[in-house]
């Protein structure tokens, strides 16, 4: 068996070993070394090998042997979702060239060590795959109108409360303005309210 068939054999193993949702706590300053550290790497059976190796420390914390995790919240640390962190690895893992494996690489550790706004929301564009509240298709498909806390729906000419809500995530900040001309049954100062936004609301 060859170094890539090994390699595969290994991938297939790590994909199949469940793991728990939710978020982790990682020393920021140690995932950062280590990311540059293989991204220095010439190759890249050994940037996976060792890409390979921080997902078993994630799915098996205590093969830890880098003091990657770091259970202090208060200390040099920073919150991920283990979802998005092992998909992120798997994006570097199914890399044809080395050249895309860098840039995964480089992608991922600037998520760790950078913030990167705008001017118009609050949204930190490096992690953008942890906003789960944010639909980014091009077309939102809804289930259902959201009728939770004071929303109505008893005439036809309001909207649904996903909508305003969506907008002011991507273009709006907590506690800017927001002016509804048209307020009607007040779906957008109820958005408003519970974004952390300031309402006006003309009838």
């Amino acid at each position: 068996m060859n170094k890539n068939s090994n390699q595969l054999l290994l991938i297939k193993n790590l994909e199949s070993i469940p793991y728990s949702l939710g978020s982790i706590i990682i020393c920021k300053s140690k995932i950062c070394e280590i990311l540059n550290e293989i991204n220095n790497q010439k190759e890249l059976n050994i940037i996976k090998n060792k890409i390979i190796k921080m997902i078993e420390i994630i799915k098996h914390p205590k093969s830890d042997k880098y003091g990657l995790l770091n259970i202090d919240p208060n200390g040099d640390t920073i919150s991920i979702r283990k979802d998005v962190l092992i998909s992120e690895f798997n994006q570097i893992l199914n890399s044809q060239t080395i050249k895309r494996a860098k840039y995964y690489l480089t992608r991922l550790e600037n998520g760790f060590s950078k913030i990167k706004t705008n001017n118009i929301n609050d949204i930190n564009l490096l992690r953008w795959k942890e906003y789960d509240s944010i639909i980014t298709d091009s077309l939102w498909i809804l289930d259902k109108r959201d009728t939770s806390g004071a929303h109505i729906g008893w005439y036809w000419g309001n909207f649904i409360p996903q909508i305003p809500h969506q907008m002011m995530l991507r273009y709006t900040k907590k506690g800017d303005w927001v002016l509804d001309a048209f307020v009607g049954s007040g779906t957008t100062l109820i958005e408003c309210r519970r974004l952390g936004r300031n309402g006006i609301g003309i009838d």
